[in-house]
């Protein structure tokens, strides 16, 4: 063999690995774009020089991003969601309001110098008038969480007598950014003509440190400096992820784009709308195509199945869904069980139960029940293994899964597991929780007191009843093996960590995440908040070692 063929097979196999690897070809598409447009603007950068410097062609270009105002538009998404990223990271709440603000404001003057070719891109965009950012929903989200930051640090701050009242957090972003921006975007203009030692090493450690003394001298009361502010210590504040602000913007824009809903139905329609907009790729190892209905004391109830295209058979997850009772469907969470079936490996049956006020308390607990014995007794035709089945779901639909953990246990059919996400175990509303988190987001006081309203009529039933409100049971042995997943800023969560508690003292091997930063029905934000996606992945570990445990506990 010649000895150019004996290179010419590992630069073949390592393009064609590449080419299969569609995210890394478009990060490359898009960091190499960054470069062109800004060295040579919109107007000025040609899709050949583009698909010339990467390793791929102008046909594959079009093809990830529609045309050159597609991609550069991605390339200004991509700028954006890294600086805000890089802002996430910095874990402010836990940092005196003084510090928090300071560190902020020097993070900004330290990025924008670093990454000058984020500042130069927004400089071009505003050549353009801002237009191609008005098309995108993206960075409108991305960064509202700006917004939402100062608004948490300069509350703390009022809150303490350290800030003078009367600003906006908008205000404040403005005085940020133009120090930050200033810095880079005349710094060749500046240079010339004062000399550039403003700019050296020493000089940009000067400004940096000056312009957060800048900012927090035009914040704090008068009298006050930061050098003389005493730093008290800091109660754990109320910090949400500002993933959860992102996905929240899109929510609103969408709730603004569909028709009002007055009716109850007309709600439903629009909350499953809205969850098919903002539905995520199905990962392309699970079908979803089947449906079945089954007979049961509640009626006739429907199931659509996620299943792993692997050989069977396969453990099984009966999924009931969230919506307070009174909406959803396995449409609506489709995000949530596709993704539990493809990486727990898994059949998924996601339950279309019955929806409160027409259908009250106990309807859709009794279809919940004959799913999981229909899923048993038809385990072969499934391709379902009877031995290795789960009950799961979130919100509303964790209180069904609860109960019919409990529901079976007593039947003696035991459950390999539970997996209660978020879920609301009883109807206490007086709990510290219920009063920090009376509005939100996503899950309201008012939402909860609604639900329980529309599902069980009968207070004291709801009061007392463990099928109705499971942490109400007498005793909690016996049960499978749970996995809690609570979010600390949800106004249900004492009554999940209470519940793990109970099960704790039962006996039952219990699994908690706190979900810090987090909120209830967190997972809907997947598509903007990485940590939600990373708690799934989280909660499929665990299933997926659970189900390979032998035995069946419960």
């Amino acid at each position: 063999m010649a000895k150019g063929q004996i290179n010419e097979q590992p630069d073949m196999t390592s393009r064609r690995s590449w080419k299969q690897n569609p995210e890394a070809v478009r990060e490359n598409i898009l960091q190499t774009a960054r470069a062109v447009f800004v060295a040579h603007g919109l107007s000025g950068a040609k899709m050949d020089e583009i698909a010339a410097r990467t390793r791929t062609s102008k046909r594959m270009i079009y093809y990830y991003f529609g045309d050159k105002e597609g991609l550069y538009r991605a390339v200004l998404e991509d700028a954006y969601a890294r600086m805000r990223r890089a802002e996430d990271a910095l874990d402010l709440g836990r940092l005196h309001p003084v510090e928090a603000l300071r560190q902020l404001t020097e993070f900004t003057f330290d990025h924008h110098s670093r990454e000058r070719d984020f500042v130069r891109l927004v400089m071009v965009e505003n050549i353009h008038e801002g237009r191609h950012m008005s098309k995108s929903e993206m960075i409108s989200g991305q960064n509202s969480s700006a917004i939402r930051l100062l608004e948490e640090i300069y509350r703390r701050g009022c809150d303490d007598g350290l800030f003078r009242p009367g600003l906006t957090a908008l205000e404040l972003h403005w005085h940020i950014s133009a120090l930050a921006v200033f810095n880079v975007s005349n710094r060749a203009t500046f240079s010339n003509i004062f000399g550039p030692d403003l700019f050296e090493p020493k000089g940009q450690e000067m400004l940096r440190r000056h312009t957060g003394d800048m900012v927090l001298r035009f914040v704090m009361k008068p009298g006050l400096s930061p050098e003389d502010v005493e730093k008290p210590p800091q109660t754990k504040p109320r910090m949400i992820d500002p993933g959860i602000y992102r996905f929240l913007e899109v929510l609103e824009a969408q709730k603004n784009s569909l028709p009002e809903a007055t009716t109850l139905e007309a709600r439903r329609v629009l909350y499953n709308s809205i969850a098919r907009n903002l539905r995520l790729p199905t990962p392309p190892n699970i079908e979803t195509d089947r449906e079945d209905w089954i007979d049961s004391d509640g009626g006739p109830v429907r199931v659509r199945i996620f299943r792993h295209q692997g050989s069977g058979p396969q453990p099984a997850l009966v999924y009931l869904h969230g919506g307070g009772f009174w909406r959803g469907s396995p449409e609506s969470h489709w995000d949530t069980t596709a993704r539990l079936a493809s990486w727990t490996r898994q059949t998924v049956i996601s339950v279309d139960y019955a929806l409160a006020p027409e259908n009250p308390y106990p309807v859709a607990l009794k279809q919940a029940l004959a799913v999981i014995a229909w899923a048993r007794e038809q385990a072969e035709r499934l391709g379902i293994d009877a031995a290795r089945i789960a009950v799961g779901g979130d919100g509303t639909g964790g209180n069904l899964a609860a109960a019919a953990a409990t529901a079976c246990r007593d039947a003696k059919l035991p459950l390999r597991a539970a997996l209660l996400i978020y879920p609301i175990l009883d109807f206490d509303l007086t709990r510290p929780s219920c009063r920090q988190n009376a509005d939100g987001p996503l899950l309201r006081l008012e939402d909860v007191e609604t639900a329980a309203r529309h599902y069980c009529p009968d207070t004291a039933l709801l009061s007392s009843d463990p099928m109705a409100a499971p942490l109400r049971a007498e005793r909690h042995e016996g049960l499978p093996p749970t996995f809690l997943a609570l979010a600390a800023n949800d106004p249900m969560r004492d009554s999940a960590a209470q519940y793990a508690e109970a099960l704790q003292r039962g006996g039952v091997s219990v699994t908690v995440d706190e979900g810090e930063g987090l909120v209830h029905d967190y997972l809907r934000a997947q598509s903007h908040c990485t940590a939600a996606e990373d708690k799934l992945r989280i909660m499929s570990d665990w299933l997926y070692e659970v189900f390979l445990t032998p035995g069946a506990p419960g």
